[in-house]
């Protein structure tokens, strides 16, 4: 808990500032993803100088995508999206302004298929794979860069918010 004033002025603090023409929030239908996923990620955000990482707990199937982020080992956010709605508890302190839209938004950029993000993207938006990277462009601009490297592991850097997500395995594997 002693890292959430931290964490609170810097996961995804550049989206409370971002213009609006320079963001999305994809609210893609969990079923979308096109297969089941059960992850556990740590999470490195680093935003404004700063850098954290918490651990995260990533499940969806068909019928909904459940998310916990853990700092410590203790639940600090919860959210669940079935399609329709969006259901989140945080623990006492958890900033307002860190939205579980917010998060799911940057899961989907990051997991689902180019082909489900896509008819999610408003008009003057558009999402490509170029040598690897995915490119997220806002009427021709990019906004948003995904590097994935490896299986599970990711880079999300959002340009207009100017922040930046590092997802890998937690835990570790052994060598």
């Amino acid at each position: 808990m002693r890292l959430l004033p931290a964490i609170s002025a810097m996961l995804l603090a550049g989206c409370a500032v971002a213009p609006p023409q320079s963001d999305i929030m994809l609210r893609l239908a969990p079923g979308s993803l096109g297969r089941e996923l059960a992850l556990q990620q740590r999470m490195t955000v680093s935003s404004h100088g700063r850098t954290e990482q918490l651990d995260l707990a990533i499940e969806s199937d068909e019928d909904s995508v459940r998310l916990a982020v853990m700092d410590f080992g203790q639940t600090v956010m919860r959210l669940e999206w079935d399609g329709q709605a969006l259901k989140e508890s945080r623990a006492t302190g958890w900033p307002a302004f860190i939205t579980p839209e917010r998060v799911l938004s940057d899961l989907q950029l990051v997991h689902w298929p180019l082909e489900s993000i896509r008819p999610g993207l408003p008009t003057g938006w558009s999402v490509d794979d170029e040598a690897g990277t995915r490119v997220v462009r806002a009427r021709g601009e990019v906004a948003i860069r995904i590097r994935h490297s490896g299986t599970d592991n990711a880079e999300l850097e959002h340009l207009a918010a100017k922040y930046r997500v590092r997802l890998e395995p937690w835990p570790r594997s052994a060598p």
